[in-house]
């Protein structure tokens, strides 16, 4: 077999007869233009490869609060920690917001928001 042209640009065609295709079919449809982001971070996860730079949880953990305040979520949250309570408590103290967006770039804000709008989609 000869070598691709681009061995970073891939043709993908999911089964549309099988179900967890078509669900996975609809997942990268929502990323827009963020598929391959989404894509690289569902692998390395799968493959369970550390990400460069490693991720910092409690970092991600921050930014997601401030977009869930900023979206006026933080009430409904609140009512669930009060039957989940947490062991951890939010790390806001240690980062502040303009240090994680920079850490993490516009991409990795943008997939965090987009991941969040996937678990809040019925």
């Amino acid at each position: 077999m000869h070598e691709k042209k681009d061995p970073y640009k891939f043709t993908i065609q999911f089964n549309p007869s099988d179900p967890t295709h078509q669900q996975t079919a609809v997942l990268l449809n929502r990323q827009g233009r963020r598929k391959a982001q989404f894509l690289v971070n569902a692998v390395m996860h799968y493959i369970d490869i550390p990400q460069e730079p490693p991720v910092d949880t409690a970092l991600i953990e921050t930014v997601v609060r401030k977009i869930l305040k900023e979206q006026s979520k933080e009430p409904q949250i609140k009512k669930a920690e009060k039957h989940h309570p947490s062991t951890v408590q939010a790390p806001e103290d240690d980062f502040s917001f303009d240090e994680a967006a920079d850490a993490l770039g516009a991409d990795g804000l943008a997939a965090i928001a987009n991941t969040m709008a996937m678990f809040r989609r019925d």
